[in-house]
Parts: structure tokens; sequence; C-alpha cells
């Protein structure tokens, strides 16, 4: 599908499920997931302009639990504004109940790849996000029984394992440690970059072989 064709339909789908709401999702050079997820349900968070200040507002009414569920996030969002929304939804989906959501149902952050434009996906079952602490290192540092990898990304780029290096340079950064074992990767945020950057990170850590992202992420 055309790149243009698809921001425009993907605004149409908003407007229709919002009161003339539009979205801009991220257009990332990372090719992702771009296979068709039949049995989904589409989150909105959009970003809005109120008194001057930028807002973050939730569009879930579609959303059904045995299903699995694309996010849809506006680009311009700092995380401040959206991980909010993302505990509660996490807490929701979680949440034992009546119909719980199947193994096969996953959770999804759409993205337009660039380069194929096409629509493509970050998968992930569950993330956690911490606000109210910074990540503890140490514990790392004294495991010599697995391989850590701390990413930090902050408004000053991006650091591995307190290195400083090129978003663009990951995916041979992981190559080049040639580990034995599985690299067990650590995520932490600073509040205010961009919900774009957020993803672009995920985006090509997901295309990095032989690691194992935590499940908690560190927002601060």
């Amino acid at each position: 599908m055309n790149l243009y064709k698809y921001l425009f339909f993907l605004t149409l789908i908003a407007i229709v499920g919002c009161t003339k709401k539009s979205i801009k999702i991220p257009v990332l050079n990372v090719a992702g997931i771009q296979d068709t997820i039949y049995d989904n349900s589409q989150i909105w968070i959009f970003a809005e302009e109120k008194d001057g200040d930028t807002i973050a507002t939730l569009n879930r009414k579609n959303s059904i639990a045995t299903t699995s569920w694309i996010y849809n996030i506006d680009k311009s969002l700092p995380m401040s504004l959206v991980v909010p929304y993302l505990q509660k939804l996490t807490e929701k989906r979680e949440k034992p109940a009546l119909h719980e959501k199947d193994e096969d149902d996953f959770n999804y952050f759409s993205y337009v790849d660039s380069d194929a434009n096409l629509l493509s996906m970050v998968k992930f079952d569950v993330i956690y996000y911490n606000t109210s602490k910074t990540m503890d290192t140490n514990k790392f540092v004294k495991d010599n029984l697995n391989k850590h990898v701390v990413i930090d990304y902050n408004q000053n780029g991006l650091a591995i394992n307190d290195s400083v290096i090129s978003i663009n340079n990951l995916n041979n950064y992981f190559i080049n440690l040639s580990p034995e074992k599985e690299i067990n990767v650590h995520l932490t945020f600073d509040k205010d970059i961009k919900y774009n950057d957020y993803l672009l990170l995920k985006a090509r850590l997901q295309n990095s072989n032989n690691i194992k992202l935590d499940t908690i992420e560190f927002v601060n």
C-alpha cells in the first residue's frame, strides 16, 4: 500500500472512531512485522492541544479481551503522557476475567516502514512500566551467570552500559558481542523523549537476535 494512502486511511479510521480526531503514527526506516493480524482490536492514543499544552487522549471503546491489541499512538507524544495509558491498559489486559486473551493473542505497536511503504508492527506480550524508581544496575554487575545489557535512552542520546553509541549501530553492537548465551536487555527511558524515538529503539531491538527484553521498563 502506498505510504500516503496508508496515512490517509489511518487518519480516516481515527475520524470514524472518534469525532474529527487524526493521528500520525511513527514512520521508521526499520523492517518490522507485516503479517495481517485478523483478530484484533485497535487502540488509539491521540495528541491534542488544550490551553496551549499537549495532552494525550485514549480511545479503546472497541477493544475486545480475546483479540490481539494493536496500539496506534501519535508519534509526537512524550512518553510521560503515553505511559499512564499503557499502564492502565496493561492492568486491564492482565486482570483475570471471564474471557481472557488466548495464548496467541499479543500486543503490537504500529508504525509505517518507510522503505517498504507498509504498515509494520513491533510485537510484545506485556510491558510493566516503572515510573517511581530508577533502575538498580548493581544486581546485574554481580550476576556472573548471565549476560546483561542496560540501554539508557534520554535527551542526550543512546547509551549501552554507560557507553554512548548511535542507534543506527545498535544491531552491530549485539552482533559483535557474539555471546554463547542469551543477552538480557534492560531498558530505561527519559520520560520526555518522544514516542517516535521510543518505538524506533523497540523496532531495532526486535530485529536483533539472541536477546531477551526485560518485561519491566523504567521511564523517569
